[in-house]
């Protein structure tokens, strides 16, 4: 019927302005303009009203092909008009929009009977002024009323251009109000749309997700605890596994360590004993049957000497001088003979000597040798443990630095993604709750606030402290290389060590080899001594047993300087065994400096972890009070 009714309504007015200024042609030419005017203010008035109802189609054709799903209003309001895309969109967003009216037909309506009552009032006037000009001029009744005639006559006329103007007016009311029936009609289903293929892209349903997303959030916040809880127990297993394994690897060191030191320091003890034993045992037994077969021999050769030299006296006296003199050069020979032999003993049982206390002390060398090879070994391999051990605690450090920077950044991301979508969804919601949610929304801005702010600074003091565990890491280093510095000065001082107890032993050789070329010298001099002895006279033989006398209190004199070296070896290895003492008393102390670490580590990673759940827990809590909060306003507003 609408359909009908327009082009009706706008026949019969342009009808009414057609038949008015038809009737002015040739009558009145300000009447017959003015007509025009309405006429022209009329079809303007129309043609809006053609336009406006064009827009109405259009959204009424596209309110019926509405794509579904739709992906994107933009592309759906693309296909309005541009005079309604903006008014639709606010409707369907904030639900507060209203669609666009006609902009100049309510002035045009009023504008057409202005226009007509103008006409006629001008009509009136020129009737008004001929009437006066009637009077005027003539006093004849009759011709009065022939002058006022024509003047009223035109009266009547001009009041057409009212008539045209009303006309108009009222079509174009009528045309006007069928356009915004049609429009209201439009709206409705629009309305309609809005509540449900349109929902999606209104600010209601956007609230909804809000309100559904924080509950999601709240929802989730307490798993997060419950997956932050489980990874402090297992760091708290971790680092209880750790300090478990570093104490029981640390006490079988030390076992290990101290036996070690006690088997090396029973070998060491156990071998000089047995090496001083044995070789003044064979040095007492080798020369003790020498000197007694040698002081035999000589009594021996003096007695016959003595006896031969009687019977040759007694026998051959009296003019066996020559055979006296023979007999003396073969004594003599003899004797010398018996001394080479002596002397050639006394080498070789010097020469037994030196072979036995040179093998002795390469034996002892040979001792003294593997244990430093031993310890060498020994303090190599604690190096070799130390640096597997600092190798392996800083790889476990990084790959718990690691971890913790990761699952850090993983939370640190995830809530300032969720603040961010949080803090847009709160404006967007604070931006279209009307007044009846004002409370709510300022109830909801100070907790919110408080929750962004906690949130954004737990990442913050995270940072900050992962910050502090790596310049602690690094002075952790540092102090690791200063205590490496360290064990390699001990390692330095411990060969040096080494090489005066290698330097010691080699002065004892010296002093050995000294002892043993004085005892040769000493030998000579006494085979010299004899064979001077023995060539003046034999009554001298008796002075040979106090020279050999003296050579045997040298060679006592010898044993004691050799046990004085023996006793110089011996506190040499008390020295080095000390210096070993030393050494492990300053590996306990780098291991000791190695658990401080390890516990300033572990106390640090507490600090974190209870930081962190501070901080979550002061989330939970405001997002709970939060959300008691919003439950509480809506039953208030109820």
């Amino acid at each position: 019927m609408n359909r009908f009714l327009f082009p009706i309504s706008f026949a019969m007015g342009l009808v009414a302005v057609i038949w008015v200024g038809v009737g002015f042609i040739g009558s009145s030419a300000l009447a017959l303009a003015m007509t025009l005017a309405i006429a022209g203010v009329y079809l303007l008035g129309a043609h809006e009203l053609r336009l406006f109802r064009a827009a109405t189609t259009s959204l009424a054709t596209a309110l019926t092909d509405i794509p579904h799903p739709l992906v994107a209003l933009g592309t759906w309001l693309e296909r309005l008009p541009s005079s309604l895309q903006n008014a639709v969109r606010l409707r369907v967003e904030s639900e507060r929009g209203a669609l666009p009216g006609p902009a100049l037909t309510p002035y045009l309506v009023g504008l057409l009977v202005m226009l007509g009552m103008l006409g006629t009032f001008l009509g009136m006037v020129v009737t008004f002024k001929g009437a006066v000009f009637a009077l005027e001029g003539s006093t004849d009744l009759q011709a009065i009323r022939t002058a006022m005639a024509a003047p009223i006559k035109g009266l009547g006329l001009s009041f057409g251009t009212s008539v045209a103007g009303v006309a108009a007016s009222a079509m174009l009311g009528l045309m006007s109000a069928i356009s915004r029936r049609e429009r209201s009609t439009v709206a409705r289903n629009l309305d309609s749309k809005i509540a449900t293929v349109l929902r999606p892209f209104s600010h209601a349903h956007h609230r909804e997700e809000t309100l559904q997303a924080l509950q999601a959030q709240t929802r989730a916040l307490p798993n997060v605890v419950d997956r932050l809880t489980a990874m402090m127990e297992q760091i708290e297993q971790r680092n209880q596994q750790l300090n478990e394994s570093l104490t029981s690897r640390q006490d079988q060191f030390h076992r290990e360590v101290a036996v070690a030191y006690t088997g090396l320091a029973d070998d060491v003890g156990r071998s000089l004993r047995d090496s001083l034993v044995e070789s003044s045992t064979l040095a007492s037994e080798s020369i003790k049957p020498v000197v007694e077969a040698a002081m035999a021999d000589m009594a021996r050769e003096s007695r016959l000497l003595h006896e031969r030299t009687s019977e040759s006296a007694q026998a051959q006296l009296a003019g066996l001088t020559t055979s006296l003199r023979d007999a003396w050069r073969r004594a003599g020979q003899q004797t010398l003979e018996q001394q080479q032999g002596i002397c050639q003993t006394l080498v070789e049982t010097a020469g037994a000597i030196t072979g036995h206390t040179t093998e002795h002390a390469n034996r002892a060398m040979g001792g003294i040798s593997r244990l430093l090879e031993r310890a060498e070994t020994l303090v190599s391999s604690r190096i070799d443990a130390e640096a597997d051990w600092m190798k392996h605690q800083g790889d476990r450090m990084d790959q718990l630095a690691s971890l913790w920077r990761k699952e850090l950044g993983a939370l640190r991301d995830d809530e300032a993604s969720r603040g961010h979508t949080a803090l847009e969804r709160l404006g967007e919601l604070q931006a279209a709750l009307a007044l009846q949610l004002a409370t709510l929304g300022a109830a909801l801005e100070a907790p919110l606030e408080r929750l962004m702010q906690t949130a954004a600074e737990a990442p913050k003091a995270a940072a900050e402290l992962i910050t502090q565990l790596r310049k602690e890491m690094t002075h952790a280093t540092k102090r690791n290389a200063v205590a490496l510095q360290e064990r390699t000065d001990l390692m330095e001082r411990m060969s040096a060590l080494l090489d005066a107890a290698g330097q010691t032993a080699l002065e004892q050789r010296a002093a050995i080899d000294s002892l043993v070329a004085s005892a040769a010298t000493a030998l000579d001099k006494t085979g010299n001594r004899f064979e001077a002895l023995l060539g003046v006279q034999a009554d001298n033989a008796k002075n040979v047993v106090a020279h050999v006398s003296g050579s045997a209190i040298e060679l006592s004199s010898l044993g004691e300087s050799f046990h004085l070296a023996v006793k110089l070896f011996n506190d040499s290895n008390n020295k080095l065994i000390e210096s070993l003492q030393r050494i492990e008393g300053a590996v306990s102390q780098s291991m000791l400096r190695s658990d401080e670490q390890l516990a300033y580590y572990v106390g640090q990673a507490r600090e974190v972890i209870d930081l962190s759940l501070t901080s979550q827990k002061a989330v939970v809590e405001d997002l709970r009070r939060l959300h008691s909060k919003s439950i509480a306003h809506p039953e208030g507003s109820l």
